[in-house]
């Protein structure tokens, strides 16, 4: 089943699910490194006309190649925890993860109850493992424990669904 890109309208669906976990419990079995790690953005520079951009990959040096190398195995290391803490919680949520996924594929209720369960597992899988998924996470995590709240901290998980 095709997935439609991430949008902010998935942002409130998304923190339904989060909050019928027990988000402290959730939050306390990520590894806190992979979260620092995986939250590392690219190298940026300012260009002519004082934007600041990415800067081109063959610019980077080997140590900024090396940290995103780095910062890009935890996001995938990080997406199977988050995988994890979605499978032990699924049945407090069941209700609002078929919402997210009917929205997610466009399609409707009745279709997403009677998948076999093959597909819906992969269904599952694919959403958490799509792009966006895990950076939204992260930030939505430290804004529902308390930690990193802020303005820019609103921002960044609102603007990682693009």
């Amino acid at each position: 089943m095709e997935l439609r890109e991430l949008k902010s309208v998935d942002v409130w669906q998304m923190v339904r699910v989060l909050k019928k976990f027990n988000i402290r419990a959730a939050f306390s079995s990520l590894d806190k490194d992979l979260l620092r790690l995986s939250s590392l953005k690219a190298p940026t520079m300012v260009d002519e006309d004082g934007n600041i951009v990415p800067l081109p990959k063959d610019q980077w040096t080997q140590a900024q190649t090396k940290a995103m190398e780095r910062a890009r195995a935890a996001k995938d290391e990080l997406t199977w925890q988050i995988l994890g803490v979605v499978m032990e919680n699924i049945e407090r949520c069941e209700n609002e993860v078929n919402t997210l996924l009917v929205m997610g594929t466009g399609t409707d209720m009745e279709t997403i109850r009677e998948m076999s369960a093959d597909d819906y597992l992969a269904l599952i899988v694919q959403y958490v493992t799509r792009e966006g998924f895990s950076d939204f996470f992260t930030h939505a995590m430290r804004l529902l424990s308390g930690k990193s709240f802020s303005r820019d901290s609103i921002v960044t998980a609102v603007t990682s669904i693009k």
